[in-house]
């Protein structure tokens, strides 16, 4: 899982930036700055007469890609444990009406979901 920001340097305050997460990125990417809503890209300077002077002059946009695979499975692990793990009314049922035995019971049963779902 990848995490994109495209961020305008013509309009840093501006609202044309762009926040997105996915496995693979770089059609969407290829599809914002060949639109050219990004601003353009790094492109030769011209004079007068349309000639290039030598000058490269710099993207108006930055792209940066981080890879946050591991915290996207981290989210993941961690929600389909939430998902299996006893309710708090479980555990006050078990601490108020079960004694030692349900609080045990409850603990097992935890310990079983997050083997289950072991941490990347």
């Amino acid at each position: 899982m990848k995490q994109v920001k495209i961020r305008s340097l013509k309009y840093p305050d501006a609202s044309i930036n762009w926040d997105f997460q996915a496995e693979d990125p770089q059609p969407k990417i290829d599809e914002l700055l060949a639109s050219g809503v990004c601003g353009l890209p790094e492109r030769p300077e011209l004079d007068e007469m349309g000639e290039p002077t030598g000058v490269i002059l710099p993207a108006e946009y930055t792209v940066e890609i981080e890879d946050i695979t591991a915290e996207h499975a981290l989210k993941q692990v961690i929600a389909n444990r939430r998902a299996e793990y006893p309710s708090a009314e479980d555990f006050l049922n078990a601490f108020f009406d079960g004694g030692q035995a349900a609080l045990d019971a409850l603990q097992v049963q935890r310990l079983a979901i997050k083997a289950k779902y072991p941490k990347p």
